[in-house]
């Protein structure tokens, strides 16, 4: 009888420490290597979302700054050019005048701004601003309209248009000039007296046609 007791005691012991703990009881160990896998591929992603988002930014940025000028640059560059073309143009036509003085005046124009025209292309090239190569509308128009014109009132109307073309491009030089970026500075600058000699031209040209 005491065997048998010392038996069933030594049996519920056994019981309460390993054989009779319920498995609901027993909280699985967490596998540790599941743990720093699960963590590297947090980190792998979070890593991944971060560089795609530096490459975006990279990718916005070179469109941002594909030209090599500031805003206001690039704007006096497209001004000067369209304003530039049409000298050259109207130059041009106005070969066919008779008047000595606005013929030779003509004739300066399309010397003096195809040269400038050239100048302002390289830069811009340099800077990779995209020139118009075709005029506005309204520009169009005018020089549309001129191709009509004839005799004095074509000598006339060009000439007006010269000193009002000149006067307006010597105030767009003048922003030109005082640019941050010194290549287009430099070009305003060395322009400007050429622009100026053409507007007092045009004045003394215009004063003395009737």
């Amino acid at each position: 009888m005491k065997a048998l007791n010392v038996f069933g005691l030594l049996v519920i012991g056994a019981c309460s420490l390993q054989a009779c703990q319920s498995p609901e009881s027993r909280a699985p160990e967490k596998d540790s290597s599941s743990v720093d896998s699960g963590a590297a591929d947090s980190s792998t992603m979070n890593s991944m979302a971060t560089s795609g988002g530096a490459d975006d930014s990279l990718k916005k940025a070179d469109i941002t700054n594909q030209s090599g000028v500031e805003g206001d640059d690039a704007t006096f560059m497209k001004k000067a050019a369209i304003g530039g073309m049409m000298e050259v143009d109207a130059g041009k036509m106005a070969l066919k005048s008779t008047n000595t003085k606005v013929k030779a005046f003509a004739e300066q124009m399309v010397a003096d701004h195809t040269k400038a025209n050239n100048e302002l292309k390289a830069i811009a090239a340099k800077k990779k601003v995209l020139l118009p190569e075709a005029y506005p509308a309204e520009e169009k128009a005018h020089l549309d309209m001129m191709k009509s014109m004839t005799g004095a009132d074509f000598d006339k109307h060009y000439i007006e248009m010269m000193v009002t073309d000149h006067d307006k491009t010597i105030a767009l030089f003048n922003t030109g000039a005082a640019s941050a970026d010194n290549e287009v500075s430099a070009f305003a600058k060395k322009t400007l007296p050429v622009i100026k000699g053409h507007f007092e031209k045009a004045k003394t040209i215009k004063a003395g046609l009737k």
